[in-house]
C-alpha cells in the first residue's frame, strides 16, 4: 500500500542535483488508500452518527411531544370558542330583542324563538328570559331522551316530548308557574302547573353575574338542578332606555366539553381537562367524575381533589409552579408530561385548559428506531467496504490513461487521438474533456484570427472601466411561476418559448427608447436615458411596461393555441440617480448601471407578489408620470433590504381614453371606488376605510392589494398608530 519514490532527479550531463534531505518520500497507492480511507473517516463517522442520531431522537421527542401538547391545548382552545362564541352572539342578540315581562311573556312568537335557538344551537340545555319587575320567567328546555322526570311534580315528561316551555306569570291575575310540553313548536303534548311559585329569576346566580357584567357573563360552573349534570350560564341583562328590564340566559353542558376533550386527547393515557378560576373541573372526558356529593348536595368537584390521580396531581403541581412541566403523577412513577393554557376570548383568564400525556409514548419508538438504525448503519458498512474496493479498481485503471494523456498535453503533443474509455460517468466525462481540450488546443489559432485583434485596435482606444452619475429609469420583469409552468417541457422546448418571450420584451423595450442591460435567468433589466439621452425616460418607461403586458397576451394567445403555458410577467419601474459605465474587470466588461435606484426597481417588481399586481412604480415615476398615467396608490413600503420608506403604485393604464393603452370603464369604477377608501386610510379614518376595502372587494372580487390594507386597517383599529407614525407595510422577505 506504501510506496517510497526516489525524489533525485538526474541533471543534465547524468549528475544528480536533488537535496539529500529530499530524496525519498511516502506514497499511498490508490485502490488500498480508498479502502483504508473509507474505513478511518466512516467508523468514527458512523459511530458518531448514531450518537448523534440517538441524541437528535431524544431532542425530537421532546420537540414532538412539546408539539403535540402545543397542538392539543390550541385545538382544545379553538374548540371551546367556536362553541361558546355563537352562544354568547345569541345571548348578546337575544338581550337586545328584549321586551318588558307583559308583553313577551304572552306573546307566543318569542316562545318560537327560543325552542329555535334549541333546534339551532345542538350544545345547549336551556334558553331563558328572567324580568325585573315582577320576577317574570320565560324558559325553553331540551329535554334528553334519558330525562326519567321533569316539571314540577318530578313525573316523566309526556311520551314524544323533545322541548318544554316555562312560564312564571300573572296573566291571570295571580301568580302561575306552568309547564309546556312540545314534540316541535305548534305540536304540544303536555301541560303542567305548579302547586305553587318557589323560583325567583332574581336571585338566581347568573341574573346577578350578568348585572354585574357590562356584556356577556359567563357563570363558573354548577350542577343544574333539572338534570343533576354540570354546567354553566351564558347571560346579559336587558336594557331599555337606560333602565333594567332583566336578564337572558343560556345554559351549556359540560357534556359538550366532555366530548370535545375525549377526541383532543394525545396517547392512550393522555387527559385534557378544563379548570374555572376557582379550580373546579368544568371539563373532563368523563362528567360523571367532575359531581361530588357535599351535604346531600350535588356539587361540581375541585380538580386538585377529583379521583383521577393524574389530574389532581398536575393541578397541584401547577399551583405552585409552571405552566408546563415534566413530573410523576401516579403510583407507577412513569413521566409525563403537563400543560397549561388559558382559553382566552370570551372567557378572558377565568378557564385553563390542562394537557397531559404519558412522555413513553413519544420517546420509546425513538429509541427502539436508533438501536435499529444501529443494526442496519453496521451492515451498510460491512457491505460499503466491499463495494468501495471493488469500485477502486475501476477507478484506477482509466486513471493511469488520464495521466498519460495530461504527460501528451504538457508535451503539446496533441495529434494522437485520446483512447481512455470508462464506464464510470465522471471518469468518462474527464476523457472526454481530455480529448476536447487537445481539439481546442490544436484549433485555438485558427479559432481567433490575427487580424480580428488588428481591427479591434484600429477604431480606437481601449475600454475603460469607470462610469458617470446621471439620472436614469429602470425597469426589472420577471416571469411568475416560470419554473412550475415549464417543468414538464423538454429543455429545447423551454430554450425556444423563453427565446420567443424576450424578442417580444425586447422589441417593445426598444420601441420605447429602452435599452436592454441583462437577461438574468428570465428576467430582463431595462435602462433608460442611457447611453442615449431621453427627456421623458420614466413615462418612456412606462408605455414600454404596458407595451409588454398588451404584447404578452396575444403571444400567450398563441401559446395556448399550441398548447403551450402562458407566461405572465411583473413588472417593477424605479426612476433616480445611478452609475452608468463600464464594470469588470480589464479582460471582461460590462456595461450597466449600479446603485441604490437599481437594488429598488428589482425589490419592487418582487412586490407584485405581495399586492398581487403586474406592474408596480415608484413615487419617483408617479411624480413625473401623474399626469398621463392611471396610477393605483397602494401605500408607503418598507421592502425587505432597504431601509428608506416609498410609496407604491399600480401602473393600470392611461388616462387619456385616446391613448394607446387607455383604462376600461370597469378600470375607471374601480379605479374611483379605490381611491375614495384610500383617501379615508390616508385620513387615519381605520373603520371608514376598512368598510370602504371591503366594498371593494365585495364588488370587484379577490384582491390582494385589498386584502392588504383592509387587514391593515383592522390592525389600526386596535392599535393604531402614533400621531405622527406613518403606516408604513413592512415586508421582511423578498
Amino acid at each position: 500500500m506504501i510506496a517510497w519514490r526516489d525524489q533525485t532527479e538526474a541533471a543534465p550531463g547524468g549528475t544528480t542535483g536533488a537535496n539529500p534531505s529530499q530524496k525519498r518520500r511516502w506514497r499511498v497507492r490508490l485502490r488500498p488508500g480508498i479502502v483504508a480511507t473509507f474505513l478511518l473517516v466512516m467508523m468514527p463517522l458512523s459511530v458518531a452518527m448514531v450518537g448523534v442520531l440517538y441524541w437528535r431522537h431524544a431532542e425530537l421527542a421532546s420537540s414532538l411531544a412539546a408539539d403535540a401538547m402545543r397542538r392539543a391545548s390550541r385545538d382544545a382552545v379553538i374548540s371551546i370558542q367556536g362553541l361558546l362564541d355563537p352562544i354568547a352572539r345569541t345571548v348578546s342578540l337575544s338581550a337586545t330583542l328584549g321586551r318588558d315581562q307583559r308583553e313577551l311573556l304572552r306573546d307566543p312568537e318569542f316562545q318560537r324563538i327560543l325552542l329555535n335557538y334549541l333546534e339551532q344551537l345542538p350544545d345547549l340545555y336551556s334558553v331563558y328570559y328572567g324580568f325585573e319587575g315582577q320576577g317574570g320567567f320565560l324558559q325553553a328546555v331540551r329535554l334528553p331522551p334519558d330525562f326519567k322526570s321533569f316539571g314540577p311534580n318530578n313525573s316523566p315528561p309526556p311520551t314524544g316530548a323533545r322541548f318544554a316551555i316555562r312560564i312564571i306569570d300573572d296573566a291571570d291575575g295571580e301568580p302561575t308557574d306552568r309547564y309546556f310540553y312540545y314534540v316541535q313548536w305548534g305540536q304540544r303534548v303536555g301541560t303542567e302547573q305548579a302547586p305553587s311559585i318557589k323560583y325567583d329569576p332574581r336571585q338566581r346566580p347568573w341574573y346577578r353575574a350578568a348585572l354585574a357584567a357590562n356584556g356577556v357573563a359567563v357563570s363558573n360552573a354548577y350542577v343544574f338542578s333539572g338534570t343533576n349534570r354540570p354546567g354553566l350560564t351564558l347571560s346579559r341583562q336587558i336594557r331599555r332606555n337606560g333602565a333594567l328590564l332583566g336578564v337572558f340566559g343560556a345554559d351549556l353542558s359540560s357534556d359538550t366539553l366532555s366530548h370535545i376533550l375525549d377526541q383532543s386527547r394525545i396517547g392512550s393515557r393522555g387527559v385534557l381537562f378544563i379548570l374555572d378560576r376557582d379550580g373546579r373541573l368544568v371539563g373532563y372526558p368523563d362528567p360523571e367524575k367532575t359531581i361530588v356529593r357535599n351535604n346531600d348536595q350535588l356539587e361540581v368537584a375541585f380538580a386538585d381533589a377529583v379521583a383521577d390521580p393524574l389530574v389532581a396531581g398536575a393541578v397541584r403541581r401547577y399551583s405552585g409552579g409552571s405552566a408546563d412541566f415534566q413530573a410523576k403523577l401516579d403510583e407507577a412513577g412513569d413521566a409525563y408530561l403537563v400543560s397549561f393554557t388559558p382559553v382566552g376570548g370570551l372567557l378572558g383568564d377565568t378557564w385553563t385548559v390542562g394537557v397531559i400525556a404519558d412522555s413513553d409514548e413519544f420517546v420509546a419508538p425513538l429509541r427502539r428506531a436508533s438501536f435499529f438504525i444501529l443494526a442496519i448503519g453496521g451492515l451498510f458498512l460491512l457491505l460499503a467496504c466491499i463495494g468501495i474496493t471493488w469500485a477502486s479498481r475501476l477507478l484506477t485503471r482509466p486513471i493511469a490513461g488520464l495521466i498519460a494523456e495530461t504527460a501528451q498535453i504538457r508535451r503539446l503533443e496533441l495529434d494522437a487521438p485520446s483512447e481512455v474509455k470508462s464506464n464510470l460517468a465522471e471518469i468518462d466525462s474527464l476523457a472526454d474533456a481530455m480529448a476536447a481540450t487537445k481539439a481546442a488546443l490544436r484549433s485555438f489559432g485558427r479559432y481567433v484570427p490575427r487580424e480580428l485583434v488588428r481591427e479591434i485596435v484600429e477604431h480606437g482606444n481601449d475600454a475603460e472601466l469607470g462610469g458617470r452619475r446621471r439620472s436614469v429609469t429602470i425597469l426589472f420583469t420577471d416571469l411568475a411561476d416560470f419554473t412550475k409552468a415549464t417543468e414538464t417541457l423538454d429543455p429545447e422546448e423551454v430554450l425556444d418559448t423563453l427565446s420567443r418571450y424576450f424578442e417580444v420584451m425586447t422589441r417593445q423595450i426598444h420601441e420605447y427608447r429602452g435599452t436592454i442591460d441583462k437577461f438574468i435567468g428570465d428576467a430582463v433589466m431595462g435602462l433608460w436615458n442611457a447611453p442615449s439621452d431621453d427627456p421623458d425616460h420614466a413615462a418612456n418607461a412606462c408605455l414600454a411596461a404596458l407595451s409588454c403586458r398588451a404584447t404578452a397576451e396575444d403571444l400567450n394567445g398563441e401559446m395556448r393555441r399550441q398548447h403551450l403555458p402562458p407566461l405572465y410577467t411583473r413588472f417593477g419601474i424605479h426612476t433616480g440617480a445611478a452609475v452608468v459605465g463600464n464594470v469588470g474587470s480589464s479582460e471582461r466588461m460590462q456595461y450597466t448601471a449600479l446603485g441604490a435606484t437599481v437594488n429598488l426597481a428589482s425589490r419592487v417588481e418582487g412586490l407584485n407578489k405581495r399586492f398581487g399586481t403586474e406592474i408596480l412604480v415608484t413615487e419617483a415615476v408617479e411624480a413625473q408620470v401623474k399626469d398621463r398615467f392611471a396610477l393605483r396608490p397602494l401605500g408607503t413600503v418598507l421592502a425587505a433590504g432597504t431601509t428608506l420608506p416609498t410609496a407604491m403604485f399600480e401602473l393600470v393604464g392611461m388616462l387619456d381614453a385616446a391613448a394607446s393603452f387607455p383604462m376600461s370603464t370597469r378600470d375607471r369604477r374601480r379605479m374611483q371606488d379605490w381611491l375614495e377608501a384610500y383617501a379615508a386610510y390616508l385620513d387615519r379614518r381605520w373603520s371608514r376605510a376598512g368598510d370602504g376595502f371591503r366594498a371593494f372587494l365585495a364588488a370587484y372580487g379577490d384582491d390582494t392589494a385589498g386584502r392588504l390594507l383592509l387587514a391593515q386597517c383592522e390592525s389600526f383599529i386596535t392599535a393604531p398608530p402614533a400621531a405622527g407614525e406613518e403606516s408604513l407595510l413592512v415586508f421582511n422577505e423578498k
